[in-house]
């Protein structure tokens, strides 16, 4: 039996909040409100799971209320019915309210509903996902020897919480191993990439979500944030004895050649060979996959990215080995061998990731696309 949720419905027009409670008040314990005052109280009185608003109100907007209410309620699911036709200024309002998707007037029962199940299907995943981030943050911490499962459910918690990135812990680290043997490099170091790659980003999970999840430009501050990940993620792994060379890759894996990366400002050859190599397989995967703030840009426009960053941002050993392994149309990418993990993880299979044969054609598709927009 699906969860019955609390919800929150506002509108300064009665005969509008109405009908909104006429087609979602049977599922759910619905809230009717006539104003932001109002609808603050019932936030502070109530555990919401979702406020629906419109923008247009007198005394305090949709997005003011949104904005107040992230400080009462922070993980409430936030939609917004307007009737806005400024795109800008519609971007700029769904930031500052950190909302979820906005419904243009006049809106429709059924998507409505659809909209509003796959909103608490969101934040449903997200409960559980804090609750597990805790859960795995106490027992990581209590290990001396990390094991399979541990290494694996680190990688899922963090891949749960920033769910548009599902998978890329372990592609990164399938990539970095296609990288290190296409290099030579001996069984011990290349364990040691595996495990960095699995692990680079788990210090996002003290990052915000509205800032993983933001569809815009990070503001300096978020971007500060975001930028000491790799140090947090050193932090988590650091008292690991069998993670010394890994918590190094780890820590400087946004270091770029030039010495212009973080957090110390490394430069050339004294950037960890390990590091060099998972910030190329994490680019890769990064550009090949959607994100809040982007669509995919597709496997031959990221090729072309990191080869005219060769030098500066990439090592062009590190981009070329991965070149000679996923191929330059993909073709290796899709039907090669899929590594076997020194850590006995089940590496996913890129043709099962957004980078397959299916994938590969939608991006082709998209940049099809683009060109003919552009002529």
């Amino acid at each position: 039996m699906a969860r019955r949720h609390k919800i929150l419905l506002v509108d300064d027009e009665i005969a509008n909040v109405r009908l909104l409670n006429r087609v979602l008040g049977d599922e759910h314990e619905a809230f009717m409100c006539m104003g932001g005052e109002e609808a603050i109280k019932v936030l502070n009185e109530h555990d919401i799971s979702l406020i629906i608003t419109d923008q247009r109100m007198p005394v305090m907007t949709g997005v003011q209320l949104l904005e107040k209410s992230i400080e009462i309620r922070p993980d409430a699911i936030k939609i917004l019915i307007t009737g806005y036709t400024d795109v800008q200024a519609l971007i700029d309002a769904i930031n500052a309210g950190h909302v979820y998707k906005y419904i243009p007037k006049p809106w429709d029962a059924d998507e409505l509903r659809l909209t509003v199940k796959r909103a608490l299907e969101t934040y449903e995943l997200k409960e559980n996902n804090i609750r597990l981030i805790a859960e795995l943050k106490e027992a990581f911490m209590q290990l001396e020897e990390l094991s399979t499962g541990a290494i694996r459910a680190l990688a899922d918690a963090l891949d749960a919480k920033c769910d548009y990135t599902s998978g890329h812990s372990l592609r990164v680290s399938r990539f970095a191993v296609l990288i290190g043997r296409a290099l030579g490099l001996p069984t011990e170091t290349l364990k040691d990439v595996e495990l960095a790659g699995v692990l680079h980003d788990i210090g996002k999970i003290g990052v915000p979500e509205s800032i993983l999840w933001k569809p815009a430009k990070l503001t300096e501050e978020e971007h500060k944030i975001m930028s000491e990940h790799p140090i947090k993620s050193a932090q988590i792994i650091g008292e690991l004895s069998c993670l010394v060379r890994a918590r190094e890759y780890v820590l400087h894996h946004h270091e770029f050649l030039d010495g212009s990366g973080y957090p110390d400002g490394l430069k050339g050859d004294e950037i960890p060979l390990g590091a060099r190599i998972i910030l190329v397989a994490d680019a890769y995967d990064a550009m090949t996959t959607d994100r809040p703030y982007r669509k995919a840009i597709g496997h031959h426009r990221a090729l072309k990215e990191l080869r005219e960053k060769s030098g500066t941002q990439f090592d062009p050993k590190m981009v070329n080995a991965l070149i000679s392994v996923i191929g330059e149309e993909g073709e290796l990418l899709v039907n090669g061998e899929v590594p076997e993990s020194f850590l006995g993880l089940s590496i996913p299979s890129i043709s099962t990731a957004q980078t397959g044969t299916q994938y590969l054609a939608e991006a082709e598709r998209r940049e099809r696309l683009e060109s003919a927009g552009k002529q």
